[in-house]
C-alpha cells in the first residue's frame, strides 16, 4: 500500500533492467517567486522549472542583476532605497524606519 502523501503525487512507470515496471514519483514545476515584503510576482526570475534546471542555468539568467532582485519588486525597492538614503542624510532615525524595511535599509547602508 503507498504512503498517504504519494498517492495524489504525478506517477511514471518506467522499466527496470530486469523487465519489471517501476513506480517513480514526478516532482512538480517551481512557482512564481514572490516579493518578499508585498508578495508580488518577480519579473525576470525563472520559474516553471525544477530547482536542478535553475541551477543549470547561467547566473545572469537565473536573476537580474539589479540591487535586492530577486528578492523584492521594484516599489518596495525603491522605498528601501529611500530610507536608506533619509538615514545616511540623519533625515531619519533608523529606529523610526518600518520594521520589515530595516534589514533591506541596513544592507544598502553597507
Amino acid at each position: 500500500m503507498p504512503k498517504r502523501s504519494d498517492r495524489s503525487k504525478k506517477k511514471k512507470f518506467r522499466r527496470t533492467a530486469s523487465g519489471k515496471a517501476k513506480r517513480i514519483f514526478v516532482k512538480g514545476k517551481t512557482g512564481k517567486h514572490k516579493c518578499a515584503l508585498c508578495e508580488r510576482i518577480l519579473h525576470g526570475v525563472p520559474h516553471g522549472k525544477t530547482g536542478a534546471e535553475v541551477r543549470k542555468l547561467a547566473k545572469t539568467k537565473r536573476r537580474p542583476t539589479a540591487l535586492f532582485a530577486g528578492v523584492l519588486c521594484n516599489k518596495c525597492r525603491a522605498k528601501a532605497v529611500a530610507e536608506a538614503a533619509k538615514v545616511e542624510a540623519k533625515a531619519k532615525k533608523f529606529e523610526e524606519v518600518e520594521l520589515r524595511l530595516q534589514k533591506y535599509v541596513k544592507q544598502v547602508k553597507g
